[in-house]
């Protein structure tokens, strides 16, 4: 518990910095407060703990088997499957690893059920009629950015004036293409699954660093 409230607090005083730092974008900080980093696996689950629900992971049911839909678990202490990112090659002439707030990014789970031998990098399926849902599904397109790809990219902006984050489909990478704009959050499907969605509402999150988490589950085993 103490751990945990050091790194927020860390994370809070960084963020306490951004209005310093102008109008150039901010990189994107995990819980501890280090920079979301390209080639490091992060899980990504609920900033509020508990009663928010756990981490995000795939699920097949809506499209059959593939391709498998992205879903947030129900309970909290399921953490999910681990992702990596990918950012467009010219965001803000930053040449680096790093990943910035409001900037295209691609979004793929580094794992996935071997009945389903598709991509796992995240896209928006196509509108579906019996739910009037617009989901995230996977089988999309890493890199290629243009207007043959624009579902498949995402940003990460800060929620409001909180350390979570929130996901948002509303691509940049062809500015004169016809889009959608939207907030991602959850639609409770009448299985009870929470599957990832277009929503006004949306799904507030926080960073955590694939090792941080193993590390601690294997503490965790140690000491019981």
């Amino acid at each position: 518990m103490k751990s945990s409230f050091v790194a927020l607090s860390i994370l809070i005083l960084a963020l306490s910095t951004k209005s310093s730092l102008g109008e150039q974008a901010e990189p994107l900080l995990d819980i501890n407060g280090d920079k979301i980093d390209m080639g490091t696996e992060y899980y990504i689950t609920s900033w509020v703990w508990g009663a928010g629900g756990g981490g995000l992971n795939l699920h097949a049911g809506r499209n059959a088997t593939c391709p498998m839909d992205v879903i947030q678990e129900s309970w909290d202490i399921k953490i999910g499957l681990p992702l990596t990112f990918l950012h467009v090659s010219n965001h803000n002439n930053q040449n680096d690893n790093i990943l910035y707030e409001s900037t295209d990014v691609n979004i793929k789970f580094t794992s996935a059920p071997l009945s389903c031998n598709q991509p796992t990098v995240w896209k928006v399926d196509d509108y579906d009629e019996s739910t009037g849902q617009w989901y995230l599904t996977t089988n999309g397109v890493e890199g290629n950015a243009g207007p043959e790809t624009l579902q498949n990219w995402f940003k990460f902006e800060r929620y409001e004036h909180t350390f979570g984050y929130k996901i948002v489909h509303c691509p940049s990478v062809c500015e004169s293409c016809v889009k959608l704009c939207s907030d991602v959050g959850f639609h409770v499907g009448d299985d009870g699954v929470r599957r990832m969605a277009l929503k006004k509402t949306p799904f507030v999150l926080v960073f955590k660093k694939a090792s941080d988490v193993t590390d601690l589950l294997i503490k965790q085993k140690t000491e019981v």
